[in-house]
């Protein structure tokens, strides 16, 4: 029941993070979706607002075409521009006005304005009949008082937007209009205007009702609002700086600004954000339960599964638990062809134990191959570095010197590239690895003359010991590597062998400069780190061939020796000591790799 309860618990968190991410991903996209189609609605919109404002203008500017066309009242218009030239009689003037009043009170003049009125600069003043107020006005008025004019006359003959101001021509205060107007070309002609109630404008309709508008003067002065909230101006100035033709966000909110280039007026249309309505709760429950509800069907199917994948599991702990090798055949046939599962897996752990004791088997073999491969991977590393310093030794002695003796030189190395490229045996006796060593000596002498001398004192019973191959070549090289390589004096190398009661030793020694202390320090380092590898970890040796010879041959004679290996390395007074050994048996001390110890 554990088992199945861990599974349980496993699936249900994995289920409860892709359900709560299912429910993350579907609100952040549905907030976005909501979010861009608002933005896109909103521009719809604003586009609607602009062309039906744009109908009502020009049908309030049709009407002033109207009048103007109409012979009758033109000339009634110029007949009252005349007056102050004292050639018009009243009856004239008296009749003129009745003939614009009559034409401003046509159905469509009436129906598609509020009122419609003409006045001049000599205070001549013709109103259409409002129907719902029951006013006709026909008379004077002082024109000097309408702020609006400069605006008509710079337009010079063109119709004009005028913003919001007061209906001044009935007997009452009249309401808040707007209007088109136009300042008649010609002297004294006056001009015409025609209005309608800024209320009217509630009657535009938007596509989205939860978009609200603001139409604008060409002077950014407010003609309506559809919200109380921008009438009375509170916080919506900067809705003002939206570029025209673009959709912006401002302070939470989608702000779209429309132009109309005809009668220079824009409809700034604004829309709350998401965030900043009831839209985004809706959608948060939406997603929420979209989740619970993912939740709970895998919560089921999560129930169901652990209780399939389980019980097999369950019946084999109790099989196990209740049997052993012995009778493990006889459970398995009591429990019934029902168990069929569980028996191929007991049949599979027994199974498993012998392919273990072979593969144990076979893990000794390949450690076996691995030490194999390892000896002759630092076999290998030896050759190269050998060849490079006999050819320059033959390359060297061929420039300086033209005799026979170059032929002796190839003899010799003929016999080391025998020894040395011998891949069948990895190890020599020390009386090979002499016979080896002369003739690489042979060389030397041949490079340096008198300068260099050896000395080779062994004793016969440790010839038939075993070294890994070019041991002692590799303690040769490197005296002359350390020892020689800032002096000029003459160079002396004594090898000898000795055989001990419990062990046999050879010794390198030369004359030589000796190592310097932070180099030895750093090969005894070495020394010691190699030991450690292949003593705990079997780590395949990469050693490098410049510089790391004495490593390199610590570690072939380690694989050899084992814990039996006597190898030291130190400064003498006078030159370097190299030392390598074998204990027969009993007890011995740690290898003497510190430059300063002495066996």
């Amino acid at each position: 029941m554990k088992y199945q309860t861990r599974l349980v618990f496993a699936f249900t968190t994995i289920a409860f993070v892709l359900s709560l991410t299912l429910g993350i991903v579907v609100y952040k996209m549905s907030v976005d979706y909501e979010d861009e189609r608002r933005e896109n609605s909103l521009a719809v919109t604003s586009e609607q607002l602009v062309s039906q404002m744009e109908d009502r203008l020009r049908r309030m500017d049709a009407i002033i075409s109207y009048i103007l066309s109409d012979p009758g009242m033109l000339d009634s218009i110029e007949t009252l521009g005349r007056v102050s030239e004292g050639t018009v009689p009243d009856s004239y003037v008296l009749d003129a006005k009745s003939e614009l009043q009559i034409g401003f009170t046509t159905e469509y003049i009436i129906q598609n304005s509020y009122r419609t009125v003409f006045y001049n600069q000599l205070g001549d003043l013709v109103s259409s009949f409002n129907l719902k107020e029951g006013i006709k006005t026909l008379g004077n008025t002082d024109v000097s008082k309408i702020s609006y004019l400069g605006q008509a006359t710079q337009a010079k003959g063109k119709s004009v937007l005028v913003g919001v101001h007061k209906e001044e021509w009935g007997e009452t205060d009249g309401p808040e209009v707007y209007s088109v107007m136009k300042a008649l070309q010609g002297f004294q002609m006056g001009y015409i205007e025609v209005e309608n109630t800024v209320d009217s404008l509630a009657e535009l309709k938007v596509s989205d009702p939860d978009a609200d508008f603001i139409i604008l003067t060409g002077e950014d002065i407010m003609l309506y609002s559809s919200s109380e909230k921008a009438s009375e101006g509170r916080g919506l100035s900067e809705y003002y700086t939206v570029e025209d033709g673009r959709t912006e966000r401002v302070k939470g909110a989608f702000v779209c600004s429309r132009r109309s280039e005809e009668f220079e007026f824009r409809v700034i249309g604004y829309m709350p954000e998401l965030t900043d309505g009831n839209g985004q709760a809706v959608i948060f429950i939406t997603s929420a339960a979209a989740a619970f509800v993912t939740f709970s069907i895998c919560l089921l199917l999560i129930v169901l599964w652990s209780h399939a994948l389980s019980k097999p599991i369950v019946e084999l702990r109790r099989l196990i638990e209740n049997t052993n090798l012995e009778n493990l055949e006889v459970h398995t046939v009591q429990m019934g062809s029902g168990f069929d599962e569980i028996k191929m897996l007991a049949q599979s752990y027994q199974a498993m134990t012998e392919r273990v004791s072979l593969a144990v088997e076979n893990e000794k073999r390949s450690l076996m191959l691995w030490m194999q491969a390892q000896f002759d991977t630092l076999q290998a590393q030896i050759n190269p570095h050998f060849l490079y310093n006999v050819l320059n030794i033959i390359s060297s002695r061929g420039i300086e010197d033209d005799d026979d003796m170059i032929c002796d030189m190839c003899g010799a190395l003929a016999g080391m590239l025998r020894y040395s490229t011998n891949n069948k045996e990895r190890y020599a006796h020390i009386a090979q690895e002499i016979q080896y060593l002369e003739h690489y000596l042979y060389l030397l002498k041949a490079r340096y003359g008198d300068k260099i001398s050896f000395d080779i004192q062994l004793d016969d019973r440790i010839c038939d010991r075993w070294l890994p191959r070019m041991t002692l070549h590799q303690f040769v090289e490197n005296t002359l590597a350390h020892g020689y390589s800032h002096s000029d004096k003459r160079m002396e190398i004594c090898i000898s062998g000795i055989l001990y009661p419990d062990r046999w030793e050879i010794c390198v020694r030369d004359n030589g400069e000796g190592i310097a202390e932070e180099r030895l320090k750093e090969i005894c380092s070495k020394i010691n780190s190699t030991r450690e590898m292949l003593m705990e970890h079997s780590e395949n040796m990469e050693l490098e061939i410049g510089g790391m010879g004495l490593v390199n041959t610590y570690a072939r004679c380690y694989l050899l020796y084992k814990e039996q290996l006597i190898f030291s390395v130190r400064n003498l007074s006078t030159g370097i000591e190299v030392k390598i050994g074998e204990m027969f048996a009993g007890r011995r001390e740690k290898d003497d790799v510190s430059g300063t110890g002495s066996r």
